[in-house]
């Protein structure tokens, strides 16, 4: 057998002898045996794997980010942070340099797949759509969630405590879908410092934001002596990654680099000195110190995020009826949306009709003490019409929810109570001002409910005004915490992005209801008309 021809049978026997698969086999034996393989490649062009390349060349090539406090920060040429820890970690376990290579959230992956770095440790979470894109070290490094920040003068023991609270967050947060269904509501801002400085000034009670990315503020100790983290929810594992091609057995060889590190507490240790939450990393050196997951790793294995919404019946319905709807209405795509909507429109019904019946009794109870000889029932009245007419109608809100709450505790009956009768005292005052008005111009000839009757048809035109005026005006509602569609498609907008879409919908939804008290309040009012014509 010709010589070379040996050699290359012998070389592919030795390359066959790395496992495929992590085993208890320590870390220091794989990387001795890939250096030996290495020796016999290194003048190859086409060596078959990056491990072999990074090996042979002495530099292994990490992708990292550069302005993550406490994990990634490049000042002045200077690197520092828990990731360039853990990256030259893995240089020094593996016996090469570390070559640093900037890269974004934009860019991380598509490094890995165009050969501009070998590994990528850049606060990159683990999802179940990324595993199309790049192959994961297992196990993850690092892990963060979503935290509710909060006073602590507050006390807060489960999410039940947080069933009648404001929370802010930012704009097109994953972890939305999970909070909104928690929480009151939520106040949305664009990035995470806003939430931070509002938090502060006491804008906001309650926050939400990622806690890698509170743990600058939290570190603060004038932050740190007012505020505590109260809730924890959509943990998300990060990973570091190498390229789908041509990286194997690098791959291999990280995954028990990363188990080594977790069961010998290096992570842990990496972690402490720049203050990022460590619970994670603690629970990881307990496990990976466990004989059966040294011996069958793939059974401790964290799963990464199931990142997939569970569509709702409305997606079908779009997606077989209206082609265009795809692009229009994919905010109503998650089934967690869809309930809000659904309720949002419910509530808002509710309030509508609610509004409308306590205007005209309101109307009615105005226009009666206004005209009435006795001056205990007419000047108190007349009194609160004149505050009305010379008020913002904000502050009437505001003013009656003060009183309610003084007297009851919060509910969501109560503040849709509130917002019914606040519109409709305003707007009843004026209608019944017009009632009061109308009946003094009739002559008293005529029987009592005779003339009552005159003056409504007299100032019929009025009442449909401020009946409309409550319509529009009971959209304020959401401003008192009733979870009507204004709160809800804000809520919905919170993690859809599509602000102007949920927008243009309450502006139709808002429209045809005004449309619909217009019409039946002219049909009404001709039935009147025809009724006195009969008489």
């Amino acid at each position: 057998m010709p010589r070379s021809l040996l050699s290359l049978l012998l070389l592919a026997l030795m390359l066959l002898a790395l496992p495929s698969s992590v085993t208890a086999q320590s870390s220091a034996e794989l990387v001795d045996q890939a250096r030996a393989k290495a020796r016999l490649l290194c003048t190859e062009a086409d060596r078959g794997d990056r491990l072999y390349d990074i090996l042979c060349t002495g530099v292994i090539r990490v992708g990292v980010r550069g302005g993550y406090s406490r994990f990634a920060t490049n000042r002045q040429g200077i690197r520092e942070g828990f990731e360039i820890d853990v990256a030259e970690q893995i240089g020094a376990l593996m016996g090469v340099e570390v070559e640093f290579i900037d890269v974004t959230p934009v860019t991380r992956i598509s490094a890995l797949s165009d050969n501009q770095i070998d590994l990528v440790i850049a606060t990159m979470g683990h999802n179940s759509t990324r595993d199309a894109n790049a192959r994961f070290i297992r196990p993850h490094y690092y892990s963060s969630q979503t935290v509710v920040i909060g006073p602590k003068r507050i006390e807060v023991g489960s999410w039940d405590d947080m069933s009648d609270k404001t929370v802010c967050t930012t704009v097109g947060n994953y972890a939305n879908t999970l909070l909104v269904p928690r929480v009151a509501r939520v106040m949305l801002f664009d990035t995470p410092a806003r939430l931070v400085s509002n938090l502060r000034s006491g804008t906001c009670t309650f926050i939400a934001q990622d806690d890698s990315v509170l743990a600058n503020a939290m570190a603060d100790p004038e932050t740190a002596a007012e505020f505590e983290r109260k809730l924890g929810f959509g943990e998300i594992p990060w990973g570091m990654a190498v390229s789908l091609q041509g990286s194997d057995r690098l791959a291999v060889l990280l995954d028990q680099l990363s188990i080594g590190m977790h069961a010998d507490g290096l992570l842990l240790d990496l972690a402490q000195p720049h203050l990022i939450e460590t619970e994670f990393l603690v629970r990881m050196q307990t496990l990976w110190q466990r004989d059966e997951c040294l011996q069958t790793p793939s059974k401790c294995y964290a799963a990464p995020l199931k990142a997939e919404i569970t569509p709702s019946p409305f997606k079908a319905f779009v997606e077989s009826a209206y082609a265009w709807a795809q692009e229009y209405l994919a905010v109503f795509y998650s089934e967690v949306a869809w309930d809000l909507f659904i309720n949002g429109i419910q509530v808002s019904l509710i309030a509508v009709a609610g509004a409308l019946i306590v205007t005209l009794a309101m109307s009615l109870l105005f226009a009666v003490c206004l005209t009435s000889d006795k001056k205990v029932l007419k000047w108190p009245l007349a009194v609160l019409l004149a505050v009305f007419q010379s008020s913002p109608p904000i502050l009437i809100l505001v003013l009656v929810a003060t009183m309610a709450n003084s007297l009851f505790s919060y509910s969501q009956v109560v503040a849709l109570s509130v917002a019914i009768l606040s519109i409709a005292l305003m707007n009843g005052a004026f209608a019944g001002q017009a009632i009061a008005d109308a009946w003094r111009s009739l002559e008293p000839t005529s029987g009592r409910a005779n003339r009552w009757q005159k003056a409504v048809i007299q100032s019929a035109s009025q009442i449909e005004a401020f009946l409309t005026n409550a319509t529009r005006g009971i959209s304020a509602a959401s401003f008192v915490g009733v979870a009507d569609l204004t709160n809800a498609l804000n809520d919905i907008t919170s993690f859809s992005r599509n602000q102007s879409t949920t927008y243009w919908i309450l502006l139709i939804f808002y429209i045809l209801i005004v449309m619909a008290v217009v019409r039946l309040c002219r049909s009404l009012r001709a039935r009147i008309e025809l009724l006195e014509l009969k008489g």
